[in-house]
Parts: structure tokens; C-alpha cells; sequence
């Protein structure tokens, strides 16, 4: 494993402590995808899945594209196919398709190696109108693949139907509670544990946003409703979220129309087995740094990512997970203005240019989807734009920052910092940070004091005029 490092320098003498900035992002650049399409348009972006293991991924607006994503940039490959708008979907590799839900639900095959991807049949649900989809992918065989199916209905609580995917029939399904009607973006699944969380979205200004936790069922078995919990005591607008299923919380981003309103960002804890998820609560950005509308988390790094949407150019915000605690802000990527000046912020035009370079007006913004790559490390985002574009973004390798430090009665030096739980690390300190590695000094290993939460304790700091430490995993 690499080694991974967090550098604190401490002024022992006059009790001032430099806690470093993790950072790391890095615009590596833009697909522009082809051809430009104006009858219908290239719009939306909203909707994106990857398939890691094999290096490709879904970008879907009107039209849906498949990308090779090992190379340096996004390579389309074949045609883009009209399917028009979608807002979510989910991807099943092994059987080789990708599931989308609007109204019926749509299946396309993925198309194997460089092939393109084509239409494979849609269902009309008995349940309502197909919303969102999730996929319950655990059982390594593909026959027992099962797909879970957002509902709305009419004037009634949403329903969740059963899909068996194999067969591409409907199975059973189960009513939600009194309210729960709306969802639109952010649905996800924990197939190794065995939950869907779909998040509410709420139109109207006052109405709670809230999340739904469905467990999943063997065979023919409908599946259950746990429960919900309000992410809020007012009224909010879910757009972007993900969750992080090896902590097991989940992450969801406001979207306000005035991009000066400050987002919030919620952090819930998804609850062990049949337990309702917890709010842990919210944090709210910086003035400006509004409307969050797409999510990845890289759990591994500790670190969940928010893009925007009507900031200009558009940019991405970094978060640390921070453990059990609320996330915490650690940095801002702005991406690729344009050759025009932009409306202000919050603002939607039309972002189109018919030039063959491909340089839009207003560069890089209006984000709408999101896909994180585990294996290469990279994050891509979907742009609302003619033509779409992705934007490929190197994810931050470092570790956490130091989220807490203090001298302690006798001169001991204490700090903390998130990590994975359960794996935690080591830490050095040396009197000048230039040293080689090989001249730090091992002072032994942080305390998990709660779960991702690590701290360490330092007697000797007392004696030292300066001392700078140093974190290492594993």
C-alpha cells in the first residue's frame, strides 16, 4: 500500500499550531462530444453511471453516450443514441445493461468492449411512473440481479416496485409514507448490505426534504420499507448526493435558485441493518457557493465532492468525510472559463457555440451528473451544454486534514485527524520538515477514540521549542 501523509508543523514554544490544507484536484480537461445536435438538442447531462472494472461510463442528456475512460481524456465510442431526457439510472455490468426511469422503464445494452450501446426493450410498471432506479447487483450471478423501482402515483404516496432483471418482469412492490411523493435525483444503493435510499426532493419552498431506506428481498419477495427521516426542520431542495457505504453515511447538496444563497450540505447516518437512518446534521457553505447539483464520494481518501450548476465558470467544491462528525470544507476546483462574459451567477443562457474547436461561451459550467472512477482515481462531470461536454478531474490522493489540535495542561501536544475506520496509522515528528522520511521518528500509533475518529497525544512536544509531525497509513 502507498504510504499517505498529513503534515502538521507545530510552534510548540509559542502554543501556535499550522495545520495543512489538503488539496489535490486537478482539471485534467474536457470531452467535447459529437456531433453537435440541435433538433433535438444536446441538453441535460443530467443523468451518468460508470462501469470502473471494464473503463467506461453513461452520459445521458437527449442523447446517451458511451466513453472509453482509460485513456488521458473521455473517448466516445460509436454513435451517441437519441433516447431523450432522463434524470437517473443505474448500471448493471456482469448482465450488461443500463437501466433508465422515466415514466416506463428503459433498458439499453451495454454493448461489450468498443461495440455502442442500443436499445433493449422498455416495461410499463403497474406500480405508476417510473422515477428512479437502483440496482441489487449482489449475488455474483446475474439471474439473481433485481432492480428497485421508484413509483410515483397520482395524488398517493410513491411506491417501490420489484424488478427482476434477468427476466425483465414486475414483481411485487410496497407503498411509502404519508408525503413521500417526489424524487428526483440521488437514489442509491448498498447491495452488500442490503438497502436502497432514495432522497425526496420537494418542490414546493417549505416542504421537508427526507429519505426513504428500502431493504431488499430474496426472490419473489416484495420488498420493505424501513422507514424515513427528515434531513431538515425546513424547506429544501435535494439535488446532488451520493453515499458512502464503507462508513455508512450519506451526503446530500441544496440547490437554492439564487446561487448566493449558501448550499447546505447534509450528512445522515444510514443506520446498521433494519435501523432508520439518523441525521448527524448540516453544514452551510461559503456566501456563493450555491446550487449543488451532482455527487461522487471516494470513501477510500476521505473526501465527498459537490459540482455546481449557474456559477460561471463552474467549479467543484471538496469535503472532508470528518468521521462521525459533520464534513467539513476543505477546498474549491474552478474549471475552464470562456471566451464570453458570463451573465451573473444563478443566471441560466445558453451555454452553445458551432465552432469545430468545440470552446463554449461560457467555458466549463452547469454541471448536472457525476461519475467517480475507484480504479484510476479521476471524477468525471457531465456539462449542460451544445455540444455536452464531461470534464475529467483528478481526485485528491492525500489524507484528511488535522481536524483538531491543542497544547494540554503540562505541555503534552494532541491532535486528530479522520481516517478509515479501522485502519488508522502512525505518527512522526521530526525538528525540521526538509528532513528525509527515513530521519522522522516513529511515535507511535493514533487511537481510534470513535469510529474514522483518530487522535494522538505527544508528551515530548513540552520539551521541544519546535516539532513538526507527520501522519502515515498504514
Amino acid at each position: 500500500m502507498n504510504l499517505k501523509f498529513l503534515l502538521a508543523a507545530v510552534l510548540t514554544a509559542f502554543g501556535q499550531t499550522w495545520l495543512a490544507q489538503a488539496g489535490g484536484m486537478e482539471r485534467i480537461g474536457h470531452t467535447t462530444l459529437t456531433p453537435l445536435h440541435t433538433n433535438p438538442s444536446d441538453k441535460g447531462m443530467y443523468a451518468a453511471v460508470i462501469d470502473p472494472t471494464n473503463g467506461y461510463a453513461y452520459f445521458v442528456g437527449n442523447y446517451l453516450f458511451k466513453l472509453d475512460l482509460t485513456g488521458n481524456l473521455p473517448v466516445q465510442v460509436g454513435p451517441s443514441l437519441y433516447i431523450g431526457q432522463f434524470i437517473q439510472g443505474a448500471i448493471d455490468p456482469p448482465a450488461g445493461y443500463l437501466y433508465l426511469a422515466r415514466n416506463t422503464l428503459n433498458r439499453y445494452a451495454l454493448g461489450t468492449g468498443t461495440n455502442a450501446v442500443t436499445a433493449a426493450g422498455s416495461l410499463t410498471l403497474t406500480n405508476g411512473s417510473a422515477a428512479e432506479i437502483v440496482i441489487d447487483d449482489a449475488d455474483p450471478n446475474p439471474a439473481n440481479h433485481y432492480g428497485y423501482v421508484v413509483c410515483t402515483v397520482s395524488g398517493s404516496p410513491a411506491r417501490v416496485a420489484k424488478i427482476a432483471l434477468s427476466t425483465f418482469t414486475e414483481l411485487g412492490s410496497v407503498t411509502l409514507g404519508a408525503g413521500q411523493t417526489n424524487f428526483l435525483f440521488a437514489g442509491a444503493a448498498d447491495a452488500q448490505k442490503g438497502y436502497a435510499y432514495f432522497v425526496g426532493a420537494p418542490g414546493a419552498p417549505a416542504a421537508i426534504p427526507y429519505v426513504v431506506k428500502i431493504k431488499f428481498t430474496p426472490g419473489n419477495n416484495p420488498p420493505v420499507f424501513i422507514g424515513a427521516a427528515n434531513l431538515d426542520s425546513v424547506g429544501a431542495f435535494i439535488d446532488g448526493g451520493c453515499i458512502d457505504t464503507v462508513h455508512g453515511y450519506g451526503y446530500y447538496g441544496t440547490y437554492d435558485s439564487d446561487t448566493n444563497v449558501p448550499s447546505k450540505v447534509y450528512k445522515v447516518k444510514l443506520g446498521d441493518g433494519d435501523a432508520l437512518p439518523t441525521p448527524v446534521g448540516s453544514i452551510s457553505l461559503h456566501a456563493g457557493e450555491g446550487r449543488l447539483s451532482a455527487a461522487v464520494v471516494d470513501p477510500g481518501h476521505g473526501y465527498v465532492y459537490f459540482a455546481n450548476d449557474n456559477n460561471y465558470p463552474g467549479g467543484l467544491y471538496q469535503l472532508a468525510l470528518n468521521g462521525t462528525n459533520l464534513p467539513i470544507e476543505i477546498a474549491y476546483l474552478q474549471l475552464q472559463g470562456g471566451p464570453e462574459t458570463p451573465p451573473p451567477n444563478g443566471i441560466t443562457t445558453n451555454n452553445v457555440t458551432t465552432n469545430a474547436d468545440g470552446i463554449l461561451p461560457f467555458g466549463e459550467v452547469f454541471f448536472r451528473s457525476a461519475v467517480f472512477d475507484p480504479v484510476r482515481g479521476y471524477a468525471y462531470l457531465g456539462q449542460d451544454s451544445q455540444p455536452n461536454q464531461v470534464v475529467k478531474i483528478k481526485l485528491a490522493q492525500d489524507t484528511p486534514i488535522i481536524t483538531s489540535a491543542a497544547r494540554l495542561p503540562g505541555g503534552a501536544f494532541q491532535f486528530g485527524v479522520p481516517f478509515t475506520p479501522g485502519v488508522g496509522g502512525t505518527a512522526l515528528a521530526a525538528t525540521n520538515p526538509a528532513l528525509p522520511l527515513t530521519n522522522w521518528d516513529a511515535l507511535g500509533p493514533l487511537t481510534e477514540v470513535a469510529p474514522g475518529q483518530f487522535q494522538f497525544t505527544d508528551p515530548q512536544a513540552a520539551t521541544s521549542p519546535q516539532r513538526f509531525y507527520r501522519f502515515r497509513s498504514p
